[in-house]
This record gives C-alpha cells, structure tokens and sequence, in this order.
C-alpha cells in the first residue's frame, strides 16, 4: 500500500470519527430531554364561539399541572377561563372557566421540537354576572401544537384547541340550585393558545 493510500485512509478514518463522535453527541443531548415526570403549564391566548352564541372572541389564559408516564405519553389536569363580551349586547359581559382531564400524546419524543396531539373531557361553566345567569355542561376537548425545548426544565410551544361540549343545566342567582334545561344549548369553542412548560 502506498504513502498516499494510507495517509488517505487514515485521513477519511480520522473525519468518518469526528463525524461519528458528533452525532453521539447530539444523540446523547436529545436523550437529556426528558418528558417523564411532573410538569407545570401556563398558557395565554384567546377563545372564540359559534355565531349562534352571541359571544365576542375573548382572551383566555389557562394554568395545567401534568405528569409524564413515558417519553410520548402525559396526563394532564387542568383549568382555564377566558372573558366575553355579548355580540348584540355588549355591556352584558360573560366569563367561561373550565375543568379538563386529558392526555397527550407526543410524536417526537428527545428531540427540541416536539409536535404533539390532545384528547380530554372537561366541565364548563358560562357565567353571565349582570343577570346572574350560570349555565353548565360537559363535553370533549383536543388540540393540536407543537413545543420547543428552550433549555432543560422550560418549553415554549402554540396550540390551536377545540372544545365540543353542550350546557344542560341552568342556574339563576348565586345561592340556587342548577335545573336541567328542556334543551341542551350548544357551547362549543376553538382557540389558540401561547404555553409556557416548567419541567
């Protein structure tokens, strides 16, 4: 073998090392993060209804504490509220607040960007303060986003939700009893939302 064919192979041997020593370490720092585990969730953003409900799009903040089982799979426990104004009546202002229970289901677990897909049922509650009016009901939320890996412990991400749900009950005054109502009323919402994740 000549000078020139070894000092070749030896050059293509030492760059084929660094390469390979490179990836490891990429490898090794996406294998850092970790989605197992408890998590704490902030989000800002803004929620809008149907037509029919004769709300305004308000703004909308929600706060989550979740607990990872594995690297695609976390539960999440969580409340929200957001503020309305009536379309045809707009010194009649209406606020929403809702409980939900879901899980989410990660599809790039290690990597920084991690999109991701949301399933959940939940309670809500309309509360209208000038009239004193309360409606109630339940229903099914999910959503769609994706976050990003900032550093180890905090996630920035955006996600646009939805929230399919029906109000069957009604309570007037503060200290009554909810009464079903004949009919449900539709209540359903979509929105977008800016979420900050302590991990």
């Amino acid at each position: 073998m000549s000078s020139k064919t070894l000092l070749a192979a030896l050059a293509l041997g030492v760059f084929c090392l660094g390469a390979a020593e490179k990836i490891s370490a990429q490898d090794n720092a996406e294998k850092k993060i970790s989605n197992v585990g408890l998590k704490l969730n902030f989000g800002l953003g803004s929620q809008d209804f149907t037509a029919a409900q004769d709300l305004e799009r308000g703004e909308a903040a929600s706060l989550s504490l979740g607990y990872g089982v594995s690297q695609r799979v976390s539960l999440w426990l969580g409340v929200s509220g957001s503020s309305h104004s009536r379309e045809t009546q707009q010194e009649l202002e209406s606020s929403l607040a809702s409980l939900d229970l879901g899980v989410q289901y990660k599809l790039r677990p290690g990597k920084k960007l991690q999109p991701y897909g949301k399933l959940g049922l939940g309670a809500f509650f309309l509360n209208t303060e000038k009239t004193q009016v309360t409606l109630s009901g339940g229903g099914v939320t999910w959503g769609v986003g994706a976050e990003y890996r900032l550093v180890r412990f905090l996630s920035v991400g955006a996600e646009f939700f939805w929230k399919d749900f029906d109000y069957s009950e009604q309570r007037v005054g503060d200290n009554s009893a909810f009464n079903k109502l004949a009919q449900p009323l539709p209540g359903n919402s979509r929105g977008f939302m800016l979420n900050f994740t302590l991990q």
